[in-house]
């Protein structure tokens, strides 16, 4: 049986198993705590403060008219830090059969962003990218990146 998708590419034969990339995944959670929140998060608050930041692929917060797509294949979102000191985890998804260019967002906090998930890549430690840097999400993937300052 053929694989397909990014379990292809992650366990890159047949017969090879997950372990690595669960490991990832799970470290990947133990570092951003705000993955496992057990609370609703807030969009914006009033003090430009966010729990959630829902962004376009040009980096801009989702307005009303955005959510009704329903041909979209791209999501992205932003979460905050659950306290002060931690970085921000900026998640993309792109469930389409081709690769989508997007922006990374433009914080003022963070100067760059650190690849640190690929799901189309065996090695899931990538490069640092600028704020605000022109990218392309692989198709059928979710890439996770690390805020920097």
């Amino acid at each position: 049986m053929r694989s397909a998708g990014w379990v292809g590419k992650i366990l890159g034969r047949e017969g090879d198993d997950l372990t690595d990339f669960v490991g990832h995944m799970t470290a990947l959670r133990e570092r951003f705590l705000q993955i496992r929140s057990q609370r609703w998060l807030d969009g914006r608050r009033a003090d430009g403060s966010y729990g959630v930041l829902w962004l376009t692929p040009a980096a801009e917060e989702m307005k009303e008219t955005d959510w009704k797509f329903p041909d979209g294949r791209f999501l992205a979102y932003l979460l905050s830090p659950m306290e002060q000191g931690p970085a921000p985890i900026f998640i993309v998804l792109n469930a389409a059969p081709e690769e989508i260019a997007f922006k990374l967002p433009k914080m003022q906090d963070y100067r760059s962003w650190q690849q640190v998930l690929n799901t189309n890549e065996v090695k899931q430690e990538g490069m640092a990218l600028p704020s605000g840097a022109d990218t392309k999400a692989p198709p059928r993937s979710v890439l996770a990146f690390a805020g920097s300052a």
